[in-house]
């Protein structure tokens, strides 16, 4: 089912966001230190040498200017002069980055911190950039060793979250954060890694070591499973025109023997299924020549 739709060959692909203004799918290679895109319209990838980490990054209502989550600190970044406008440094302590990421229905960024050398240590916590003020605000959801999954229910009234090293997904009411529940329990010996949610508000999950991505129902029963050609699935995202064609990004970290399948973009077409647009970062901000509304 899947194909190869880029050979990036990324060492920790991530974060693919689609660009519906643009054309342009969007993703991080986290070890690479690299912001990467490719044109749906002529297939042509660019890449941007980032000085620090991307752990997960927004669209904005500027299409060429996205909000960055560094490694160590958030901001604007221009992708035609290639520069980094610091806003607020990262929440997180000493010896922690950030990690996954996405915009909430409102347009605020939500965004998880984890032990930058010992994905065993519990110490990463939820955070959020309120798009308003500017200021981060951690968030009352229990600490984690590797924050993945975050994504938000259609009507923007549940937000999904997990800790990897726990094999489950994690739901709650949104913004309240009450009603702190499992959404879904991982089968077989694969680990939840990134998710988005379609129009249906179903939760698509990619399993790291799994060679899978599962789509599940709004009450956390599996509805579909897509044996994925890639060992470690990263985070998928339904793109393209009528977002209905389904790209996975994979990583090669870690493998001993990768196959091509493995670093690179996965494509499939999911006909039936339609996605939604990304939710952009709302702030607006005057920063040099940047302006957003």
């Amino acid at each position: 089912m899947f194909s190869i739709a880029v050979d990036a060959r990324n060492t920790l692909g991530e974060c693919p966001l689609w660009c519906d203004k643009t054309r342009r799918l969007f993703w991080t290679d986290i070890e690479g230190s690299e912001l990467l895109a490719f044109e749906g319209d002529s297939n042509a990838v660019t890449r941007w040498s980032l000085p620090e980490r991307l752990g997960s990054f927004a669209l904005t209502e500027k299409t060429d200017v996205l909000l960055m989550g560094l490694a160590s600190r958030i901001g604007f970044y221009d992708l035609n002069t290639r520069s980094f406008t610091e806003l607020v440094s990262s929440p997180g302590e000493i010896g922690t980055r950030i990690g996954d990421g996405r915009c909430d229905r409102s347009g605020n960024y939500v965004f998880g911190t984890m032990d930058d050398g010992d994905p065993l240590q519990s110490i990463g916590k939820f955070h959020r950039l309120n798009a308003a003020t500017l200021d981060i605000e951690t968030l009352p959801l229990p600490e984690v060793a590797i924050p993945n999954s975050i994504c938000f229910s259609p009507d923007g009234g549940t937000m999904y979250y997990c800790d990897s090293m726990q094999g489950r997904i994690f739901c709650c009411d949104y913004p309240s954060f009450e009603n702190q529940r499992v959404f879904t329990e991982i089968e077989g010996g694969g680990a939840p890694d990134g998710s988005c949610v379609d129009a249906q508000g179903y939760l698509w999950n990619a399993e790291w070591g799994g060679n899978r991505i599962v789509r599940y129902c709004p009450d956390g029963t599996i509805d579909c499973v897509l044996p994925s050609p890639a060992i470690q699935s990263t985070c998928p995202t339904l793109a393209g025109e009528a977002f209905t064609t389904l790209y996975c990004t994979s990583a090669r970290i870690g493998l001993s023997a990768p196959s091509r399948h493995d670093g690179a973009i996965l494509k499939a077409r999911s006909n039936a299924i339609a996605g939604l647009p990304e939710n952009r970062f709302a702030a607006s901000v005057v920063s040099g020549d940047m302006t957003f509304i």
